[in-house]
């Protein structure tokens, strides 16, 4: 696999029980590995183009996408098919066990936005908590074809953010997406409308306890007065109080 370095560490003993549980059980070594160089696992690219044969169409999404741009990540690795799926005990894609994983996967790049995801989100906090079955990275911003927020071809793109909710939620208004998605932890958000309100239930509940615990240190000021004041009564009455 691929190791934080962007160095690929390929495993060069692949056992039958590796690949007993893989959606490419019934395949061949060669099949994947037709070409067999020296050079093979060097190439960042060699897995795409060994999963192209077969999986043409997300092959070309993911070369039109946002991942598959050379250079796009800087000097961290772009993902290739095996980083999102493995190489040998590759699992069906359709399961929510596989969405769980590759969402790991998305927080080894956008380690910021994953945080948010799942420390201000339900769905991310259900995700990364109780791993249940909500949305996770790719049901919102797509799966192979992945592309900045500004492109019209996203999903989570204004035009089509609306009609990506309602996937899921079938009778969600037009302020729907008014929710913000990612929020940042900490006790003041970001977002202005989101920070308005916060800064006024903070200011409300602080005010609200402040109010209240000044009114009982004065009642417990008057009571105090009160038993000295008896005390000194009774002093005089000679202890009849």
């Amino acid at each position: 696999m691929w190791a934080d370095d962007g160095r690929y560490r390929p495993g060069l003993l692949v056992t039958g029980d590796e690949l007993a549980g893989s959606v490419h059980r019934d395949l061949w070594c060669t099949d994947c590995h037709s070409a067999l160089r020296a050079t093979m696992h060097a190439r960042r690219d060699a897995a795409r183009d060994a999963c192209a044969r077969c999986h043409e169409r997300p092959a070309a999404e993911y070369d039109a996408g946002y991942h598959g741009r050379e250079g796009v990540s800087g000097t961290v690795p772009k993902p290739t098919c095996v980083t999102c799926h493995g190489a040998h005990q590759i699992q069906p894609a359709r399961t929510r066990t596989f969405a769980h994983r590759a969402s790991e996967q998305c927080a080894r790049c956008h380690e910021q936005m994953a945080e948010r995801f799942a420390g201000g989100n339900p769905f991310g906090m259900e995700t990364h908590l109780a791993g249940v079955e909500v949305a996770t990275c790719a049901d919102c911003h797509g799966y192979h074809l992945v592309v900045p927020t500004e492109d019209p071809r996203s999903p989570v793109n204004e035009a089509n953010i609306l009609a990506t909710c309602r996937r899921c939620h079938a009778d969600a208004p037009a302020n729907f997406v008014d929710v913000q998605m990612h929020i940042p932890r900490g006790a003041i958000p970001d977002d202005p409308r989101l920070r308005v309100i916060t800064i006024y239930m903070l200011t409300l509940l602080i005010g609200t306890f402040a109010f209240f615990g000044y009114l009982m240190v004065l009642g417990i000021r008057f009571e105090l007065r009160k038993q000295a004041e008896r005390a000194r009564l009774r002093e005089g009455a000679g202890g009849v109080l």
